[in-house]
């Protein structure tokens, strides 16, 4: 309540700086989030020294993503995420709502509710997005959204059908880095449910290509959860184990999204199940791992 209660920003500079920001960090995340929290970091000082600004909520809101994620702090990075909710309650400071509801549902909810609670509230994001024409923000909502179905046990068929119709909708929004992503769920999606397996290997190695030629490591992180999710629904561990070798730090990529707690659950099991099958030094060398 001593955040959202900050008087409002009245200097023009400071307010095009923090909006400045904004979109940097949105960029940075994808392609350097180790540099996230930096100008994270001169947004938040920014508004506790001069005021609150229609930018503060997603960035207080991003403090309570570093707080979850990479600090290890869930209580008080949901605090965090409140206090940006309430931000958005003073008059003037709901030109990034939707902004705002992404990261409180995507990276912060998660870790202390069920999944299945930023469910809605996502859905409501990609409405108002889409009414405001916040598209970029409408269509993270609706790519999470997406995602934590089928994290949360939603059947295959309806995800598969919510999938189906998203992609014309992002290409007509022009949308692409969100479309790629989606493309690559409804890959996923369909070879868990054993519907056109041949080509959907290269449309996923297609999609990790595009992603290393644009730097995306977000986009090839994504990618990397979801094929682990098919060798080990499939019990393919020889090909688990190579993934998870040569895709390197991928929970630092996602740090703050569900998808890294799954991936820290399925390279734990490939580990496991790698070691079950090995032998003497080999085996060892495993259970260092």
């Amino acid at each position: 309540e001593d955040i959202a209660n900050l008087p409002e920003l009245d200097d023009e500079r400071y307010e095009m700086g923090q909006r400045m920001n904004g979109h940097l960090a949105t960029c940075i995340y994808r392609v350097e989030p180790t540099m996230f929290p930096l100008i994270l970091f001169q947004t938040v000082t920014t508004t506790l020294k001069h005021g609150l600004s229609s930018s503060s909520s997603p960035a207080f809101a991003g403090l309570g993503l570093l707080l979850c994620g990479h600090f290890g702090k869930p209580h008080e990075g949901r605090e965090i995420a409140r206090a940006a909710e309430l931000i958005l309650e003073k008059p003037g400071m709901r030109r990034r709502a939707v902004r705002t509801i992404f990261i409180t549902q995507c990276f912060c909810y998660h870790w202390t509710s069920p999944l299945q609670d930023t469910i809605a509230p996502l859905l409501k994001g990609y409405q108002i997005g889409l009414e405001i024409g916040d598209n970029d923000s409408a269509c993270w909502c609706l790519l999470t959204r997406s995602f934590h179905l089928f994290f949360a046990g939603r059947s295959l068929d309806s995800i598969q059908k919510e999938l189906e119709a998203s992609i014309p909708v992002l290409t007509q929004l022009k949308q692409d880095d969100k479309k790629l992503s989606i493309i690559a769920h409804l890959t996923t999606v369909k070879k868990l449910r054993g519907i056109d397996t041949e080509g959907d290997d290269k449309i996923l190695d297609s999609i990790l290509a595009t992603a290393a030629s644009t730097g995306d490591v977000t986009l090839s992180s994504l990618v990397n959860v979801m094929k682990l999710e098919v060798f080990v629904f499939y019990q393919e561990w020889k090909d688990a184990i190579d993934l998870v070798r040569k895709a390197g730090n991928v929970r630092q990529c996602l740090t703050g999204f569900f998808h890294s707690v799954r991936y820290t659950f399925l390279g734990a099991l490939t580990y496991l199940k790698a070691a079950q099958s090995a032998s003497g030094w080999k085996k060892r060398q495993m259970k260092k791992c």
